[in-house]
């Protein structure tokens, strides 16, 4: 506490006031927020009791979240607005680089979250992840929120004066930010270290200023401060019986400048405010409510002094009424400017983003303009800044590009394919501009392998030429003249051009053609039909796909179909028989016609409440081979899918049906437990014909089958898992056994 007291000091001010009421007199009261993470949450619980109090800062100054905190406060935000902000904002999106899977564009969506490694590859060297957020959603929730200060860039200009301090990391100095763009200033002073990346200030590198000046309350002083009313959550020096651990360890030496410097401003403080929060942890964002509560169960403690201090204050003056910044809901952008960019020009970057000068732009119409960007996955960061300049708002995009060439890794398991290890290699620009080569590969008993390389054919990049070579080996049961215990192996190598058109973010359209190499062989069986059947098939077809789902790993709302007609046209079989006789005559027993294929498939998530979601998972499919061979089937079984024929169907092991029509759909129920973890419980039923005999007349019979099944998932740091039990209730010739599958890690 300084000296005199607080007391003496507001009667000196008084007399003062007597003597000379001509002068305003009345003092300069600062509110001093620490940082601590999210233990700075505790600040909206002090801020609470000082407007029941009545009391109103004159200047805020504050580190890492307290700058958060003070900084909106500063703007205009209430302590319950901050506090419901706080409450139900979703802390593990925000405290990431990834933008909901709703943004991103179809075409990326299948890499998208579904990798446990990116490396890039640069200048003939791989370079190592840095391991830092960018906070791509940080920045933006920042922007969001700090909307109505834009046009100022003086904060001595806010409603409440106001200061922040981040730490120059190269001359580990603290450097005190009182004008600019306020999200840039606040995401400076938070820019934790081996958490999230710094911040270029001017010439300066900006980290967290909670490492040097964790509570600025000089800085409140310099801008002629009378009372400090000082707040600390930050770190407290341990004794020796608390250095016990080795992460208490590290954080007393990571913060032992911040601790001493904390010290060296006590004098300074008038009303000191130490939350306790020993019982929670820097991390502890889902706590916010308690953490809030700790905040204002210590203001109370100070209760009566900060009552003394409001009536003194109101009796020498009544505060000056605030004025308030006025709300923005729309924005005029007049310019549109892009830095960071490397590779990509600045007219393709806006138009991607899609939006346009001259017109009038919803802040959420820009938030989806970011996340467009992002979601194309050329940007390891996109964020925006705005400012007028001759009374026209300007937009600037900055950009951090991702290297041209990406190497993404994880791993795999699941019961059918075995374990594997995932590799993806990604290029752009390679031969042509605005494409993509995209080389995929799963090392595994049943190994697949793709090549991809699409060129967008518009400004918009909306509509593209892909091109897909693709290499797999699968196992199936072969149902021929009523046998089903054989198992067959089949490797499909496959050519695919299509032309496709993506109509806004989460549909795309096509036409394609394919030509498709079958080679099938015997891998069980006692008494094998032949050696060898290869069938070498031409193929167009159309098709219609969605994907709304707001996650690849566990979502919880959202829809993904698909939807595929095809004309199938054999060109060539050729047959190698157990005797070693060779036919490859259209008069072979396994010859067909052409014939038509109709696939669809939904899977769709319906939030019944924030924890809970209804299933829906009908499927269609319909191969008209009058000839009814077993050259192109459905793959029945196993709770996900393994094959591009794949029916999931729980109740069934992988692929444990051969089917030339499926007509069913599942119905399950999907409750988060907690954050990563995941329980439901899904029942399905269909109709199947198997293409038992090509003497069977067609249509094929139909029988019913069902199964039931419960499920529980983890999204662990090596990929989601999932472990399901099984049980089919309905079903000619299939056992009543219990069946077990599991997964792990991403998928292919």
């Amino acid at each position: 506490m300084k000296a005199p007291t607080l007391a003496l000091f507001i009667i000196l001010l008084c007399l003062t006031n007597a003597f000379s009421q001509s002068q305003d007199t009345r003092p300069k009261v600062a509110l001093v927020l620490s940082g601590g993470a999210a233990k700075g949450f505790a600040h909206i619980g002090v801020l609470k009791v000082l407007e029941e109090v009545g009391i109103e800062p004159d200047i805020i100054t504050g580190t890492s979240m307290g700058s958060i905190i003070g900084g909106l406060y500063a703007i205009g935000y209430r302590a319950d607005t901050l506090e419901q902000l706080i409450i139900e904002q979703d802390w593990n999106q925000v405290l990431s680089d990834q933008v909901p899977l709703q943004t991103v564009i179809f075409e990326e969506k299948p890499y998208f979250e579904n990798q446990l490694l990116e490396l890039s590859y640069e200048h003939g060297k791989i370079q190592s992840p840095s391991g830092l957020i960018y906070g791509q959603q940080v920045d933006l929730l920042l922007s969001k929120l700090s909307l109505s200060a834009y046009p100022l860039t003086d904060f001595k200009e806010y409603p409440i004066p106001f200061r922040c301090v981040a730490a120059d990391i190269a001359k580990g100095e603290p450097v005190t930010i009182d004008s600019g763009y306020l999200p840039t200033a606040m995401r400076s002073s938070m820019s934790i270290p081996t958490a999230f990346t710094p911040i270029q200030r001017d010439s300066a590198l900006l980290i967290d200023g909670g490492l040097i000046r964790n509570f600025p309350v000089v800085e409140a002083v310099e801008w002629g401060a009378d009372i400090v009313i000082g707040v600390y959550t930050g770190w407290q020096q341990a004794d020796v019986e608390g250095l016990k651990s080795f992460s208490n360890i590290l954080l007393q030496a990571g913060f032992l400048m911040s601790v001493k410097d904390a010290e060296e401003q006590m004098p300074y403080v008038d009303i000191y405010i130490a939350p306790e929060l020993s019982e929670y942890g820097a991390q502890d964002f889902l706590k916010a409510d308690s953490i809030i509560a700790q905040g204002e169960k210590a203001a109370r403690a100070q209760l009566p002094l900060l009552k003394q201090l409001a009536d003194s204050l109101n009796l020498l003056k009544p505060a000056p009424k605030r004025k308030s910044l006025n709300k923005i809901e729309w924005l005029y952008i007049s310019q549109i400017n892009v830095v960071g960019n490397r590779k990509l020009p600045d007219e393709e970057i806006i138009e991607r983003a899609g939006i346009q000068t001259g017109t009038t732009t919803l802040i959420e119409d820009l938030e989806q303009a970011i996340n467009r960007l992002v979601g194309t996955n050329d940007f390891e960061k996109v964020s925006y800044q705005l400012h007028q300049e001759e009374g026209l708002t300007i937009l600037t995009l900055e950009c951090i590009e991702k290297a041209p060439n990406l190497i993404r890794t994880a791993i795999h398991y699941d019961k059918y394919t075995g374990a594997g290890l995932l590799l993806n290699l990604s290029t752009h620009n390679l031969l042509l501009p605005t494409s993509r080569l995209m080389v995929t590969g799963m090392i595994a008993e049943n190994y697949r392998f793709h090549l991809n390389y699409l060129k967008y054919l518009d400004g918009l990049q909306q509509t593209n030429l892909s091109t897909t070579l693709s290499y797999t080996r699968d196992e199936i049961p072969i149902f021929q003249d009523g046998r089903q215990n054989e198992t067959f192996k089949v490797k499909e190598f496959l050519v695919d051009f299509k032309l496709q058109r993506r109509i806004g973010i989460n549909n795309m359209i096509g036409i394609g053609v394919q030509r498709e190499h079958l080679f099938f062989s015997p891998a069980v069986s006692s008494t094998p039909i032949f050696e060898s059947l290869n069938y070498t098939n031409h193929n167009a077809y159309a098709f219609w796909e969605m994907n709304t789902l707001n996650s690849n790993k566990f979502p919880t709302k959202g829809t993904a179909l698909s939807v595929e007609f095809k004309a199938i046209n054999n060109n060539r079989i050729r047959l190698e028989l157990i005797d070693g006789e060779d036919i490859s005559t259209a008069d072979s027993l396994f010859a067909f016609d052409p014939y038509l294929k109709i696939t669809t498939q939904l899977k769709t998530y319906i939030p019944l409440h924030a924890k809970a979601s209804l299933v829906l998972s009908p499927f269609i499919g319909l191969v008209f081979n009058p000839s009814n061979t077993f050259g192109d089937f459905y793959l029945v079984g196993a709770p996900t899918p393994l094959t591009r024929r794949s029916i999931p169907f729980y109740g069934l092991n992988a692929n444990q049906l051969i089917a030339q029509y499926a007509l069913g759909t599942g119905l399950g129920y999907q409750h988060r437990l907690r954050n990563n973890l995941f329980l439901s419980i899904d029942a399905n039923a269909g109709w199947f014909a198997s293409p038992d005999n090509p003497d069977t007349p067609f249509p094929l019979p139909a029988n019913f089958t069902a199964g039931i099944g419960t499920s529980i998932g983890y999204d662990s740091f090596l990929g989601p898992v999932r472990f399901t039990t099984m049980f089919p209730f309905a079903g000619d010739d299939l056992p009543s056994t219990l069946n077990f599958f599991l997964t792990l890690g991403h998928n292919f």
